[in-house]
């Protein structure tokens, strides 16, 4: 079978390349001859060394936990001998300040706001840190004009909600590779290039199925962003996973601005109704109002949202929630593989979703 795309992904059991490098008797690793290494040492050459391939000779020398231990030491030890330095290393020794992972957003800075985005910004900065790069926050608007600014990064990280003509534009014009992360600007709907994805259907389908279990009868989903990609999925995957166990006629679309005093009261006066918001934030803005309304939640209304930002937790809101750390590591693995590999694979990837039960469901 042809090789498949570049998938960046979770942990994973041991590769082929490691299982057949781990032949090797008492685990001490062949020398190359001195000849043939005598050039700036390269991961292709450390592969052919080990008997590994080149992707998990980067993974390991970049300590990913995709890779096991042993055979971490056992690059690292490889590296050692051979006097192998990346060549980020290489850049600064001569003097170049291109050692930086450029991340993009638009110039409002908005999605700032979200603390699942603060969550994973923060844990590509300490990332980039512990590899003694930098990370550059970049404003997506510098780029478009290609050439009015010099680009301090090797490689882009984009946050979805930067148009997708701009990202191609930029990466090719800058010659980097890039990967968007969390992609739900309506221009991704099919697009082609690199991108990591969250789980929406899977999670919104997560929190219906628990809303079932929990007696819910009648279901309102609160679309609080319109034209937004990740918004649109979780009402499909709300969707179908309702209509496997309930009548079309108990499910009601509304947007936030919807949602008013009057059908709140409207929504509590059905037994066993449940409002499932397409995020957090929304859940929280509704959470308020039914208390002034003098709605209990969960006894009148179930409520769930869709997120698991630290403002919901502390009202034990039900949500499901993606793992903000594993998508900077991903992201961060995928992209300093393209850029020290070279390659031109297309990288895709999800980022699960879990369901967070809380109070008020």
């Amino acid at each position: 079978m042809a090789r498949p795309p570049k998938t960046a992904r979770g942990s994973a059991p041991l590769s082929a390349a490691e299982r057949s490098s781990s032949r090797h008797a008492s685990g001490v690793l062949p020398s190359a001859k001195p000849e043939a290494l005598k050039k700036r040492v390269t991961i292709a050459d450390l592969a052919r060394v080990l008997g590994m391939d080149k992707s998990s000779v980067s993974l390991a020398l970049r300590d990913s936990p995709r890779i096991s231990e042993a055979t971490r030491a056992r690059v690292h030890h490889a590296a050692n001998e051979h006097n192998y330095s990346p060549n980020w290393a290489a850049k600064q020794l001569a003097g170049s300040s291109e050692r930086a992972i450029g991340l993009v957003m638009p110039s409002s800075f908005d999605c700032l706001a979200h603390p699942p985005v603060v969550a994973t910004t923060q844990a590509l900065a300490r990332l980039t840190v512990k590899r003694g790069l930098t990370l550059n926050l970049i404003a997506s608007e510098q780029l478009i004009d290609a050439g009015v600014l010099p680009l301090q990064a090797d490689g882009l990280l984009v946050w979805g909600d930067v148009p997708a003509a701009s990202t191609q534009r930029f990466s090719a014009t800058y010659a980097r590779p890039s990967i968007v992360l969390d992609p739900y600007h309506p221009s991704y709907a099919r697009y082609p290039g690199n991108a990591l994805c969250i789980q929406n259907r899977e999670g919104a389908s997560a929190v219906v199925q628990h809303l079932l279990e929990r007696g819910a009868q009648h279901l309102t989903f609160v679309q609080v962003v319109a034209d937004h990609l990740n918004h649109v999925e979780r009402f499909r995957g709300a969707r179908e996973t309702w209509l496997e166990h309930r009548s079309a006629d108990s499910l009601r679309l509304v947007t936030l601005e919807e949602a008013n005093d009057a059908l709140l009261l409207q929504i509590a006066e059905r037994p066993d109704a449940a409002l499932f918001c397409s995020n957090d934030r929304g859940a929280m803005q509704l959470w308020h109002r039914m208390q002034r309304l003098g709605l209990a939640v969960p006894r009148d209304v179930k409520l769930a949202g869709f997120d698991g930002d630290e403002y919901g937790a502390l009202v034990g809101l039900t949500t499901a929630q993606f793992d903000s750390v594993s998508l900077a590591e991903m992201a961060f693995d995928a992209i300093v593989d393209l850029i020290e590999s070279g390659r031109t694979d297309v990288v895709v990837g999800t980022i699960p979703v879990v369901l967070r039960r809380g109070s008020t469901s």
